[in-house]
């Protein structure tokens, strides 16, 4: 039996990997809506590749199917949608949902410039529509652990945090060079727009304040991806709180497998050493009195999955959005809302900016 109180939600946007399909082939955010408990997928929206459309309409047959935004918001009855779209086309949906008073999630690149995204981000505060973004490395459990000791003193005042993002060369046995990802009209940005924002948001939140300054290279040795895209984007980062950061992040692997990363936090009494993909284990040392016994500690964890194939995978990826549709019934704004993701783009736009002059600039924030 149907959940007569589940908020009713829209798919808009079929093409982007992280969707997934309706058929139970490749899980994504389609399943994820499905199979969350609070959820009714009741419509998909997608005006450019009508075979997925035509899938989503076989699969589902349910729920409305609709080639036009403008078209859905007029016909049908929903509380949220969730947009996976190229980052050229987000601003401009997002400002249209937002008039029309619905919540949704975006997944990122959510513009290609900050400047894009700002037009949206005045249209979300003038709504007071909830909106959630694809940043969610914070909510690992790893990632609140480190927080937590933070927070706690163990680690001390900050000095550093360093980000290593390595993955596979954008060349057609690995990335579709062709996919709308990797191109400069429709993303706007290499390896640090397209992931590089997850680990800058990471960063900004273990530190509990804003990125001040950046100094950046970037290029292409590997040279595929459309121009000016960048392969490797390598910045220095200083913190409104005194500490420093680095990421060095690159589409550099010949043989794709996993992903090389890794996650350093260090302050004045202590560090956090963590490897965000791959085997889930955190490891910390720290000088503080309460750590005398101990000063050096391996934490393990086991991340449960979910029973159904969904993005992510993982029950703590659910939560999050467990938590955005409680934000909605409760009437508050998620921890990492259109704000945030503004934030971390006007830092990757700086970055940008650095690496063009090769100037150190200061970073821009505001609406």
């Amino acid at each position: 039996m149907a959940n007569q109180d589940a908020l009713k939600v829209v798919i808009v946007g079929l093409r982007h990997g992280h969707v997934g399909s309706i058929g139970p082939e490749k899980p994504g955010l389609i399943h994820t809506f499905r199979h969350l408990e609070d959820a009714e997928v009741v419509a998909y929206c997608e005006d450019t590749d009508t075979a997925r459309l035509d899938a989503a309409d076989e699969h589902d047959p349910g729920a409305g199917v609709y080639t036009s935004l403008d078209d859905l918001i007029a016909n049908e009855d929903f509380d949220v949608a969730c947009v996976a779209m190229p980052a050229s086309e987000i601003p401009a949906t997002g400002i249209k949902l937002a008039e029309a008073g619905k919540h949704f999630f975006m997944e990122k690149q959510f513009a290609r410039r900050a400047t894009d995204l700002a037009e949206l981000v005045r249209a979300v505060n003038k709504s007071g529509v909830k909106v959630l973004v694809g940043y969610p490395h914070r909510y690992h459990p790893v990632a609140q652990d480190i927080k937590r000791l933070i927070d706690e003193g163990i680690m001390g005042r900050p000095l550093d945090c360093e980000v290593r993002l390595i993955t596979g060369q954008v060349r057609p046995e690995n990335r579709d060079p062709n996919n709308f990802m990797y191109m400069n009209d429709t993303e706007g940005g290499g390896i640090l727009h397209m992931l590089g924002g997850h680990y800058l948001e990471v960063m900004r939140f273990l530190m509990d304040c804003e990125v001040k300054a950046v100094q950046a290279m970037s290029g292409r040795p590997v040279g595929i991806i459309d121009p000016p895209l960048e392969d490797i984007a390598i910045a220095a980062l200083e913190f409104e709180n005194g500490a420093y950061g680095s990421i060095h992040a690159g589409y550099l692997q010949r043989v794709r497998s996993v992903y090389d990363t890794s996650l350093v936090f260090r302050g004045l009494d202590g560090e956090a050493d963590w490897t965000p993909i791959g085997d889930p284990h955190l490891k910390v040392k720290s000088g503080t009195p309460a750590w005398a016994g101990a000063p050096e500690k391996t934490f393990q964890y086991e991340i449960a999955d979910t029973k159904v194939p969904m993005y992510g995978g993982t029950e703590w990826s659910l939560d999050i959005m467990r938590d955005f549709f409680k934000c909605i019934r409760e009437d508050r704004q998620p921890d990492v809302n259109a704000d945030v993701g503004l934030r971390v783009l006007q830092l990757i736009d700086a970055i940008y900016e650095s690496s063009r002059t090769g100037r150190r600039v200061e970073v821009e924030y505001g609406v």
